[in-house]
């Protein structure tokens, strides 16, 4: 049994909230981040982000210093809730401040064209009843430029291999919602831009005591 003192440790990290800077949010509130499927934001966004075809940067401001992150997408001009394509499989983050994720690739696999509209959707594991979220409505174009975003200090990622992996790449203690049809699934990249580095296997026994202690 999971002791009181322990779960009181955990409740900094529980509530950890973050921002999704690049691309742009839809928007942010606080106070309705856990809200599936986009933080309280309802509304897609009339002036959309352009973003490459194959793929690219994404900038996130961590406001603690662990999370659970994945990256889903949803195609179409009003994609509700239907978030089912994986493009970055759960990973560990440590380091508060700036996150790179410099090469979140879009699997060609899916046929995205230019001027394709769709809404990227990022997950972390910092509500305890599930996830927070934040969505950029975005329009793909082989023309948009690549980008680059930046670390903060001692800012890294690490693999996850946690028990509540799901074969989609979801985490089933994060509460990312549902959507229709077969999960596809990128290639993991947490790895590039501005230094960010990964060291294997050193989070998985942590992601494992931290879902066995919210179950």
């Amino acid at each position: 049994m999971v002791s009181l003192v322990f779960l009181t440790s955990l409740l900094p990290f529980v509530y950890a909230h973050f921002q999704l800077n690049s691309p742009p949010a839809r928007g942010f509130d606080e106070d309705t981040l856990a809200t599936f499927p986009c933080g309280g934001q309802d509304t897609v966004s009339s002036n959309r982000s352009m973003f490459p075809l194959t793929g690219g940067p994404i900038q996130l401001n961590m406001e603690h210093d662990h999370a659970e992150v994945q990256v889903l997408l949803a195609l179409g001009n009003v994609p509700a809730d239907n978030f089912n394509i994986v493009l970055q499989p759960i990973f560990m983050e440590e380091g508060i401040g700036k996150f790179c994720m410099g090469d979140v690739m879009v699997p060609s696999s899916l046929g995205i064209k230019d001027g394709d509209n769709g809404t990227i959707q990022v997950v972390t594991n910092g509500d305890p009843n599930g996830g927070l979220y934040n969505c950029a409505d975005v329009t793909f174009s082989s023309s948009a430029p690549m980008g680059d975003c930046t670390n903060g200090t001692g800012v890294t990622a690490t693999s996850y291999t946690g028990p509540n992996k799901n074969s989609n790449g979801s985490d089933s203690s994060m509460g990312s919602g549902s959507g229709t049809g077969t999960a596809a699934t990128a290639s993991p990249s947490p790895t590039s831009g501005a230094g960010l580095s990964i060291e294997l296997g050193l989070w998985s026994v942590v992601g494992a005591v931290f879902v066995a202690a919210l179950a």
